[in-house]
């Protein structure tokens, strides 16, 4: 079998490319409003029930570039102390599609009065596409090309996360169980490591610096590094610039419309040779926050 030698397609080398680094799971730049796929304890950690909606287009221009889009909604249940949530994500770089379904499950500890220790559980599945009938390929009879393959694994993850209204530290591990979905060619759905924290910082009553950070490690794939500076500007605005170390920058923007809906925009350019082949990368994102009838 001549899998790998016989790709032809741009699509496959973006999606070689994407894997160069410590994720298999999308990572966004807005990646603290859709904490709960990386760090299942963040679950229900925000008031209310939050619903938000993430839209990534990576690499605009090349042809098979990545395309990320998740959907995800938590609440706390300050009753019993607890959080629940549930998030869907799908990953394209053609020909391969993946398409990862969780929900989670965290417990709240009051530290002391000002700090919270929250603890979580997901468990989920992903479900593997691969559209290789569709591909150009030397061999146009050979048998390995003949089907498209559809597979499902799955999977739970753990995680802690300690917060206040000033900081937040978290560690998870959002997949612990490896699968190989190509044992020949060693490709499997490795166990990340991610570490984050963040810091609030009060520059005057209108202006507030929120410098975060990300990082994910993985055996055998170079650690990845998100590095966020972001201000708020009067409660209401949100801008700021995003670095991910030997791979991209950019700039975002979000504005809370109202006190229940917000939308942001982000714009990210590769710092590595596909810079020459592509205008950049677009993200969009909506956030909804209902306020049910119960009392937190």
């Amino acid at each position: 079998m001549k899998r790998i030698k016989t790709f032809l397609t741009i699509g496959l080398v973006a999606y070689m490319a994407t894997n160069l680094y410590a994720q298999q799971e999308p990572i966004f730049t807005h990646y603290m409003q859709n904490p709960i796929s990386i760090n299942p304890a963040i679950t229900g950690t925000i008031r209310n029930l939050n619903l938000n909606l993430l839209s990534r287009l990576q690499w605009v221009g090349l042809e098979g570039a990545p395309n990320s889009f998740s959907l995800s909604a938590h609440t706390p249940w300050a009753a019993k102390k607890i959080g629940i949530g549930v998030n869907i994500m799908n990953d394209n770089t053609w020909p391969i599609s993946n398409t990862h379904i969780s929900g989670s499950y965290a417990y709240r500890l009051r530290i002391n009065d000002e700090i919270t220790l929250s603890m979580g559980l997901k468990g989920g599945f992903t479900y593997y596409r691969a559209n290789l009938t569709s591909l150009h390929v030397i061999n146009p009879d050979d048998p390995e090309f003949m089907h498209n393959e559809k597979k499902f694994y799955p999977n739970l993850g753990v995680g802690f996360y300690m917060y206040s209204q000033k900081f937040f530290a978290g560690i998870s591990m959002p997949r612990l169980i490896q699968t190989a979905f190509d044992k020949q060619f060693d490709k499997n759905l490795r166990r990340p490591v991610y570490l984050m924290g963040g810091y609030n910082l009060s520059i005057t009553e209108e202006w507030v610096f929120m410098p975060s950070a990300l990082a994910g490690a993985m055996v055998g794939v170079p650690m990845s590094f998100d590095l966020t500076a972001q201000f708020l500007y009067q409660g209401r605005f949100f801008f700021g610039t995003h670095y991910r170390f030997g791979d991209a920058a950019g700039l975002f923007f979000d504005m809370k419309v109202n006190k229940d809906l917000s939308v942001g925009y982000a714009f990210d350019f590769s710092l590595t040779k596909l810079s020459r082949v592509n205008s950049g990368t677009h993200e969009l994102m909506i956030t909804y926050i209902l306020q049910p009838k119960w009392k937190f």
